[in-house]
Protein backbone atom coordinates (compact mmCIF):
# COMPACT_ATOMS: atom_id res chain seq x y z
CA UNK A 1 0.00 0.00 0.00
CA UNK A 2 2.85 2.18 0.69
CA UNK A 3 4.71 1.87 -2.71
CA UNK A 4 0.96 1.88 -4.35
CA UNK A 5 0.67 5.59 -2.76
CA UNK A 6 4.03 6.72 -3.90
CA UNK A 7 4.12 5.73 -7.38
CA UNK A 8 0.18 7.32 -7.48
CA UNK A 9 1.36 10.52 -5.46
CA UNK A 10 4.39 10.77 -8.44
CA UNK A 11 1.66 9.90 -11.05
CA UNK A 12 -0.43 12.84 -9.73
CA UNK A 13 2.89 15.04 -9.69
CA UNK A 14 3.98 14.18 -12.78
CA UNK A 15 0.34 14.50 -14.33
CA UNK A 16 -0.09 18.30 -12.90
CA UNK A 17 3.28 19.62 -11.83
CA UNK A 18 2.73 22.42 -8.87
CA UNK A 19 3.69 23.22 -5.33
CA UNK A 20 0.64 21.12 -3.98
CA UNK A 21 1.48 18.05 -5.97
CA UNK A 22 5.38 18.21 -4.54
CA UNK A 23 3.90 18.73 -1.12
CA UNK A 24 1.77 15.74 -1.71
CA UNK A 25 4.53 13.66 -2.99
CA UNK A 26 7.07 14.54 -0.48
CA UNK A 27 4.33 14.11 2.19
CA UNK A 28 3.47 10.46 0.88
CA UNK A 29 7.52 9.53 0.67
CA UNK A 30 8.31 10.85 3.86
CA UNK A 31 5.23 11.70 6.38
CA UNK A 32 2.52 8.99 5.87
CA UNK A 33 5.05 5.63 6.36
CA UNK A 34 6.16 6.85 9.80
CA UNK A 35 2.96 7.88 10.56
CA UNK A 36 1.54 4.92 9.95
CA UNK A 37 4.18 2.94 11.61
CA UNK A 38 3.54 5.18 14.87
CA UNK A 39 -0.16 4.12 14.89
CA UNK A 40 0.46 0.56 14.15
CA UNK A 41 3.42 0.24 17.19
CA UNK A 42 0.67 1.92 19.95
CA UNK A 43 -1.72 -0.73 18.66
CA UNK A 44 0.63 -3.73 18.80
CA UNK A 45 4.24 -2.54 19.94
CA UNK A 46 7.02 -5.20 18.86
CA UNK A 47 8.14 -7.01 22.13
CA UNK A 48 12.24 -7.07 22.37
CA UNK A 49 13.11 -10.92 22.16
CA UNK A 50 12.31 -13.67 20.08
CA UNK A 51 8.77 -13.78 17.92
CA UNK A 52 7.58 -16.51 15.28
CA UNK A 53 7.18 -14.48 12.09
CA UNK A 54 5.68 -17.22 9.82
CA UNK A 55 2.69 -18.67 11.81
CA UNK A 56 -1.14 -17.00 11.48
CA UNK A 57 -0.15 -15.34 14.41
CA UNK A 58 0.01 -11.01 13.53
CA UNK A 59 3.87 -10.35 14.19
CA UNK A 60 4.14 -6.49 14.61
CA UNK A 61 7.87 -6.90 13.58
CA UNK A 62 7.16 -8.25 10.49
CA UNK A 63 4.76 -5.60 9.59
CA UNK A 64 7.08 -3.28 10.65
CA UNK A 65 9.66 -4.76 8.20
CA UNK A 66 7.17 -4.27 5.06
CA UNK A 67 6.53 -0.55 6.16
CA UNK A 68 10.06 -0.03 5.76
CA UNK A 69 10.56 -2.41 2.76
CA UNK A 70 10.35 0.70 0.53
CA UNK A 71 13.15 2.26 1.50
CA UNK A 72 15.60 -0.78 2.01
CA UNK A 73 14.67 -1.57 -1.67
CA UNK A 74 15.00 2.79 -2.84
CA UNK A 75 18.13 4.27 -0.32
CA UNK A 76 18.51 6.95 -1.93
CA UNK A 77 15.56 8.33 -0.30
CA UNK A 78 16.93 7.99 3.12
CA UNK A 79 20.50 9.33 1.36
CA UNK A 80 19.10 12.67 0.68
CA UNK A 81 18.21 13.40 4.09
CA UNK A 82 21.52 13.03 5.08
CA UNK A 83 23.01 15.24 3.64
CA UNK A 84 20.90 18.05 5.34
CA UNK A 85 22.05 18.45 9.03
CA UNK A 86 19.81 16.79 11.29
CA UNK A 87 17.18 16.03 8.96
CA UNK A 88 18.29 12.12 9.23
CA UNK A 89 18.10 12.41 13.06
CA UNK A 90 14.70 13.97 12.46
CA UNK A 91 13.27 11.13 10.60
CA UNK A 92 14.57 8.18 12.77
CA UNK A 93 12.89 10.34 15.71
CA UNK A 94 9.07 10.37 13.48
CA UNK A 95 9.63 6.50 13.32
CA UNK A 96 9.93 5.99 17.54
CA UNK A 97 13.55 5.72 17.82
CA UNK A 98 15.72 7.93 20.24
CA UNK A 99 18.47 10.09 18.94
CA UNK A 100 20.22 12.98 20.72
CA UNK A 101 21.53 16.20 19.16
CA UNK A 102 24.63 16.80 16.90
CA UNK A 103 24.74 13.37 15.34
CA UNK A 104 26.92 12.83 12.63
CA UNK A 105 25.83 10.26 9.54
CA UNK A 106 27.62 9.23 6.88
CA UNK A 107 25.45 9.40 3.30
CA UNK A 108 26.40 5.87 3.15
CA UNK A 109 24.85 4.47 6.25
CA UNK A 110 22.39 1.54 6.78
CA UNK A 111 19.46 1.48 9.41
CA UNK A 112 17.39 -1.26 9.45
CA UNK A 113 14.88 -1.24 12.04
CA UNK A 114 13.96 2.71 12.28
CA UNK A 115 11.88 2.53 15.38
CA UNK A 116 14.62 0.73 17.62
CA UNK A 117 17.37 3.11 17.55
CA UNK A 118 19.04 4.55 20.83
CA UNK A 119 21.31 6.57 19.96
CA UNK A 120 23.48 9.62 22.05
CA UNK A 121 24.46 13.37 21.52
CA UNK A 122 27.34 13.76 18.90
CA UNK A 123 27.85 10.46 17.63
CA UNK A 124 29.82 9.93 14.72
CA UNK A 125 28.90 7.36 11.88
CA UNK A 126 31.40 6.52 9.29
CA UNK A 127 30.82 5.44 5.92
CA UNK A 128 28.93 1.53 5.00
CA UNK A 129 27.81 1.58 8.98
CA UNK A 130 25.14 -0.80 9.32
CA UNK A 131 22.68 -0.65 12.65
CA UNK A 132 20.25 -3.75 12.52
CA UNK A 133 18.21 -4.71 15.35
CA UNK A 134 17.16 -7.82 14.35
CA UNK A 135 17.95 -11.14 13.03
CA UNK A 136 16.59 -14.13 11.83
CA UNK A 137 16.90 -17.46 12.11
CA UNK A 138 15.11 -21.09 10.56
CA UNK A 139 14.78 -23.66 12.91
CA UNK A 140 15.36 -27.57 12.07
CA UNK A 141 11.30 -27.93 12.02
CA UNK A 142 11.14 -25.25 9.00
CA UNK A 143 9.71 -22.40 11.85
CA UNK A 144 11.31 -18.87 11.10
CA UNK A 145 11.87 -16.89 14.22
CA UNK A 146 13.48 -13.28 14.85
CA UNK A 147 14.96 -11.76 17.37
CA UNK A 148 14.53 -8.13 18.25
CA UNK A 149 16.27 -6.17 20.64
CA UNK A 150 17.04 -2.23 20.28
CA UNK A 151 20.40 -1.18 19.21
CA UNK A 152 22.23 1.34 21.55
CA UNK A 153 25.53 3.71 21.01
CA UNK A 154 26.04 5.89 23.60
CA UNK A 155 27.21 9.45 23.54
CA UNK A 156 30.10 10.58 21.77
CA UNK A 157 30.75 7.54 20.60
CA UNK A 158 33.06 7.14 16.97
CA UNK A 159 31.82 4.17 14.16
CA UNK A 160 34.69 3.23 11.84
CA UNK A 161 33.75 2.69 8.06
CA UNK A 162 32.24 -1.23 7.28
CA UNK A 163 30.90 -1.56 11.34
CA UNK A 164 28.05 -3.69 11.69
CA UNK A 165 26.03 -3.59 14.92
CA UNK A 166 23.47 -5.82 15.90
CA UNK A 167 20.82 -6.64 17.50
CA UNK A 168 20.61 -5.86 21.27
CA UNK A 169 24.46 -5.11 20.91
CA UNK A 170 25.84 -1.64 23.04
CA UNK A 171 28.08 0.85 21.87
CA UNK A 172 29.46 2.40 25.19
CA UNK A 173 29.76 6.43 25.57
CA UNK A 174 33.29 7.84 23.69
CA UNK A 175 33.79 4.09 22.60
CA UNK A 176 35.57 4.26 19.28
CA UNK A 177 34.87 1.07 17.34
CA UNK A 178 37.84 0.32 14.36
CA UNK A 179 36.50 -0.04 10.66
CA UNK A 180 35.22 -3.40 9.99
CA UNK A 181 34.28 -4.53 13.52
CA UNK A 182 31.22 -6.54 14.22
CA UNK A 183 29.52 -5.52 17.35
CA UNK A 184 27.04 -8.84 17.83
CA UNK A 185 24.64 -9.92 19.17
CA UNK A 186 23.79 -8.87 22.84
CA UNK A 187 27.38 -7.99 22.93
CA UNK A 188 28.96 -4.69 24.50
CA UNK A 189 31.56 -3.78 22.53
CA UNK A 190 34.87 -3.46 24.71
CA UNK A 191 33.50 -6.27 26.85
CA UNK A 192 34.35 -9.92 27.01
CA UNK A 193 30.72 -10.98 28.22
CA UNK A 194 28.67 -12.07 25.14
CA UNK A 195 24.96 -13.12 24.56
CA UNK A 196 24.53 -13.69 28.24
CA UNK A 197 20.61 -14.70 27.80
CA UNK A 198 20.98 -18.23 27.02
CA UNK A 199 17.63 -18.38 24.79
CA UNK A 200 18.80 -16.04 22.30
CA UNK A 201 22.45 -17.90 21.84
CA UNK A 202 21.52 -19.61 19.04
CA UNK A 203 20.99 -16.16 16.97
CA UNK A 204 24.20 -15.41 17.64
CA UNK A 205 27.09 -15.90 14.41
CA UNK A 206 30.74 -17.12 15.37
Amino acid sequence: MITAAAFTAFAVFAAWPSGWTVFLLLFVLYALPPFVHRILMRWTPIKPGIAVIDDRTFSPWLASHHIQAFYNALPFLEALLRVIPGFYSLWLRMWGSRVGYGVEWDVNVSVLDRSLMDIGNRVVFSREAELAAHVRKKTEGGASRVLARPVRIGAYAFLGAGVHVGAGAHVPNNASVPPQAVVGVNETFGDAVRHPDRAEAEFVVV
